[in-house]
């Protein structure tokens, strides 16, 4: 938390009810005198009471309002409780907060208004709204106004404004899984069949006994059939080496948050955190790459739940690429032998294309994953849908050119999108292969 106190320029000021009631309550004592009406000093009395022990009991210092220095991380979906400390002063009755709400953040009460009555000798008031946040990204929370008033609602102390603190919404992972093994497993551990016999958990076959040998991998059967010992041999377990590359450069539809329709881009990151996840759980190591962004966000492989948050991290403040950086977009990606790269993309922009195709040529075991919502929310326009159909026949027949070329591209459906594609990329893995320099 962190205090921060803070008063107007004139500190408490007078309301418009006791400003009314002040004035009503003179002239009527006024014109009582002068018209010697008994009965118009009795009208004033309550007004004239009220008035002037409002003024008795006004407060003289601001209030102290403590707010949140900084929110934590949520996933799409997630709740939090943000809530506004005030310490009372003197003469203090009530506090309220209204908060400002977004598109992407839902909050509680609906309408953001709380109101707080201050007991007597309390020394501290908890104002707490509950918010929701719905859309992956880093958005402002907490943007509020703070006000208190004194008794009877003499005397008002603000509104006083508060900015939002960065809320940072890691994305809502898919759900996937693959049960294929990655091709070209380069590391030392991991669950992927090796390409060398070694210690592992893969039957490879069953060899005579050598010194160096575990005797839990004896196999009795054969060692008693022949008369010499005779040991189960396995094919190593080692862990792989997975990229993917994020294609930011185009954000196609409407984002309505994780309760509405997705846009391109929506699809796009939460497959990517969902491959990321999976991977990762199986102890390879898992890289990120970010093209249509200014200065292409990299992240080296690595393993670890950390290696999850902090691609969760970079996910979540990705955002739609500049039309005017797109050409910039360099296709050295800094990609090393052996490296299986996803690339997710909604294929609409022929740069990312190009990228696979060229991470292709390198030798480089490379996918595309087509992240194209079904349906584009917010395409109404009859001339618009009408371009969007053109512009999906141009996209077939670029698909095609690319899968020609030798780089495979599969839909996102989740569960299952990558099993067939990495089946033929590891039987093709075992056969010479062509590769430019």
């Amino acid at each position: 938390m962190s205090a921060f106190s803070t008063s107007h320029p004139s500190g408490w000021r007078p309301t418009a009810s006791h400003v009314r009631a002040s004035l009503l309550a003179a002239g009527l004592l006024v014109a009582a005198v002068l018209l010697h009406r008994a009965d118009l000093v009795v009208m004033a009395t309550p007004l004239a009471v009220l008035a002037v022990w409002s003024n008795l009991s006004r407060p003289t210092t601001p209030p102290t309002v403590s707010t949140p220095r900084a929110l934590p991380a949520l996933r799409e979906g997630e709740s939090m409780t943000w809530h506004a400390e005030v310490t009372p002063v003197a003469g203090m009755e009530q506090v309220g907060l209204v908060m400002a709400a977004n598109q992407f953040l839902a909050i509680r009460p609906e309408h953001g208004t709380l109101a707080r009555a201050v007991a007597p000798g309390s020394a501290e008031v908890r104002l707490a709204v509950g918010v929701r946040t719905t859309r992956w990204g880093v958005q402002a929370a907490g943007a509020c106004i703070v006000a208190a008033t004194s008794s009877f609602g003499a005397y008002r102390w603000g509104p006083i404004g508060f900015d939002g603190k960065p809320l940072t919404t890691l994305p809502l992972p898919a759900v996937f899984n693959a049960t294929a093994p990655t091709p070209r497993p380069v590391g030392l551990v991991g669950l992927n069949r090796g390409a060398r016999p070694g210690d592992g958990t893969e039957f490879a076959s069953i060899r005579p006994f050598q010194i160096g040998d575990r005797l839990r991998r004896i196999h009795w059967p054969v060692s008693l059939r022949t008369g010499n010992l005779h040991v189960t041999a396995t094919w190593s377990d080692q862990d792989a080496q997975v990229v993917l590359v994020v294609d930011a450069t185009t954000d196609l539809g409407v984002s309505e948050g994780l309760d509405g329709a997705a846009s391109s881009l929506d699809v796009t990151v939460r497959a990517a955190g969902a491959i990321a996840e999976h991977y990762l759980r199986r102890g390879d190591r898992v890289g990120l790459r970010v093209l249509g962004i200014p200065g292409q966000l990299r992240m080296t492989p690595a393993a670890g739940n950390q290696q999850l948050l902090r691609i969760l991290h970079q996910l979540a403040a990705v955002t739609a690429g500049d039309r005017e950086r797109r050409d910039q977009v360099s296709s050295r990606l800094g990609l090393g032998a052996g490296t299986l790269v996803v690339m997710l993309s909604a294929c609409v922009s022929s740069l990312a294309l190009q990228q696979a195709v060229a991470l292709a040529s390198r030798g480089l075991t490379t996918v595309v994953v087509d992240t194209l919502p079904e349906r584009i929310a917010g395409v109404e326009d009859p001339y618009v849908v009408l371009a969007w159909r053109i512009r999906r026949l141009e996209r077939a027949m670029e698909m095609r050119r690319v899968v020609a070329s030798g780089v495979p591209i599969v839909p996102w459906h989740g569960p299952g999108s990558l099993d067939q594609v990495l089946r033929d990329a590891g039987r093709r893995s075992a056969a010479p292969r062509l590769a430019r320099r």
